[in-house]
């Protein structure tokens, strides 16, 4: 009972600063806000590898996540695209550089566990400050949380109650086909609702075809995040990534989904501009 009430607590405070970030409508909290996140994210896939016995270069993730900064108007678009491979070949540099003189501390695998955090992490929420610099942002970044929460949640709840087939029971033993099914059909029930919500009150002119597909694949697609997450924990041999939400573990146990839909919207949004 009591694991539960902090679920909801935690659950509700998450969505209150969420909502919060959205309503204020400010460049500068948006992309703090991802930041911060990011650097969470690193903090809590850096010491799940550390449990499984390596040592990923925890500043250099760090550092990596303030690439965010170069979205918002701060640096000239024709200037970004230099700049962020620039950084990335900088980053790699660095990173060698850096095992040569600990090399009794790190390894070739350390390095290659530190990159890929960079793309997991920083990369992949990236796509949450994209989305917001869209026209419509916010209610883009809407279909990408509720992609991820209402997929999370009807898979749960009809899973556990209904669910009979595994899904993957070798990455999360709990999934099953039955409540993949119900996130499918719950993201794309959220999605018409909002879209015509947007429609009627925001003349946003949302194609509902259009989010109905973009709903099937989007809960399709961060389902495959949660498994991804998944694997990653079986891997380094821990039950969440972190504490620091009451009830649900980490940063990374609850936005894993949105690590993987945010982007799916992003192209969508994208498509959508160039055939809609």
């Amino acid at each position: 009972m009591k694991e539960k009430t902090n679920r909801i607590i935690t659950a509700i405070f998450f969505v209150l600063i969420i909502a919060l970030v959205l309503i204020l409508r400010n460049k500068i909290l948006d992309t703090i806000f991802v930041i911060l996140i990011s650097i969470l994210g690193i903090s809590e896939y850096n010491n799940a590898f550390k449990e499984k016995g390596y040592h990923p270069i925890s500043w250099i993730g760090y550092v990596g996540c303030f690439s965010i900064l170069l979205m918002g108007g701060i640096i000239p678009e024709e200037l970004k695209m230099v700049i962020s491979r620039l950084v990335l070949a900088f980053i790699l540099i660095v990173a060698f550089i850096y095992i040569m003189f600990m090399k009794e501390k790190h390894s070739i695998i350390d390095i290659t566990i530190t990159l890929f955090s960079l793309l997991y992490i920083p990369f992949m929420f990236s796509f949450v400050k994209l989305l917001m610099l869209m026209e419509h942002g916010r209610a883009w970044v809407l279909f990408a949380i509720l992609g991820a929460s209402m997929s999370d949640t009807f898979a749960y709840e009809i899973g556990s109650r209904f669910g009979k087939r595994k899904l993957c029971e070798k990455i999360s033993p709990k999934k099953t086909v039955e409540g993949a099914i119900a996130g499918i059909i719950g993201v794309v029930i959220s999605y018409v609702i909002l879209a015509l919500i947007l429609n009627r009150f925001f003349d946003m002119n949302i194609n509902l075809i259009f989010i109905t597909v973009m709903g099937i694949l989007t809960s399709i697609i961060g389902q495959f995040g949660d498994l991804s997450a998944s694997v990653i924990k079986r891997y380094c041999g821990i039950k969440d990534f972190g504490t620091i939400m009451p009830g649900h573990g980490g940063i990374l146990d609850r936005l894993d989904s949105l690590l993987f839909t945010a982007p799916m919207v992003y192209i969508f949004v994208k498509i959508s501009m160039l055939l809609l």
